[in-house]
């Protein structure tokens, strides 16, 4: 839970947006980094996904305390926690993404992802796996070794890949959430980043995991005209 406490912060910095309100049955935060804040059609998507998690979020919990009352027993507070985090901005485009942390009254809480990639030419929304389209087929065998990589590290043993076992099998990459980085600052992205929560790639126990893959040429090459200048293989000039 390290990356959530980091986007925390980030929501904290000067300009970013906060948004907080606590009842006796659901406690609920939601923020967005100066970036976003300054974008006015950006401000206004982003407010309306926080008034729709905010109306899920108190739905949730008075069904939990429907439920807990027909049966006798009183349901916990609900929580939700989410905060975008800025994963770089080139000319046109700015990468965002969030871990939504929840809780709904269970044994333990849970992690999400979400991210957004934002046209400010366009003012719209737009999908990584759309613009890389194919692309995404020449990084999948990186992002699964890489991933089975850290598998490997939290297990301490080798992982063995069976398509029926999620504990093993390499979930599809173009279904995951992912999210374009700056890595370098440079005002270009220069790799993807595949945000996997628990339960997705392992047990709860064993967290979320955080796969990051250095673009290569093949990877960029069907990303369209218009938004090609965004991306870069790194140390390219």
């Amino acid at each position: 839970m390290i990356l959530i406490a980091a986007l925390l912060l980030q929501a904290a910095s000067p300009g970013a947006f906060v948004h907080e309100d606590e009842s006796e049955h659901l406690h609920f935060h939601y923020g967005w980094p100066a970036a976003a804040e300054a974008v006015p059609a950006l401000r206004a998507e982003l407010r309306a996904r926080m008034a729709a998690a905010r109306a899920r979020a108190m739905e949730m919990a008075a069904e939990g305390r429907n439920m807990a009352a027909g049966e006798g027993w009183e349901m916990p507070a609900h929580s939700h926690e989410q905060d975008w985090s800025l994963n770089g901005s080139t000319a046109r485009l700015t990468s965002l993404s969030a871990g939504v942390a929840t809780y709904t009254g269970g044994a333990h809480g849970n992690l999400a992802y979400e991210a957004l990639l934002w046209d400010r030419a366009d003012d719209r929304p737009v999908e990584a796996a759309a613009l890389l389209g194919a692309g995404l087929t020449a990084m999948k065998e990186r992002y699964c070794r890489d991933l089975d990589r850290q598998r490997e590290e939290k297990r301490g043993e080798p992982v063995r890949r069976d398509p029926e076992d999620p504990h093993t099998a390499c979930p599809a990459l173009e279904a995951g959430v992912l999210t374009p980085a700056d890595s370098d600052g440079d005002g270009r992205f220069d790799r993807l980043d595949v945000l996997i929560p628990p339960y997705a790639a392992g047990p709860y126990v064993e967290g979320d995991y955080v796969v990051e893959i250095p673009f290569e040429p093949a990877d960029l090459a069907a990303i369209p005209d218009g938004y090609r200048p965004a991306f870069e293989v790194p140390g390219e000039r």
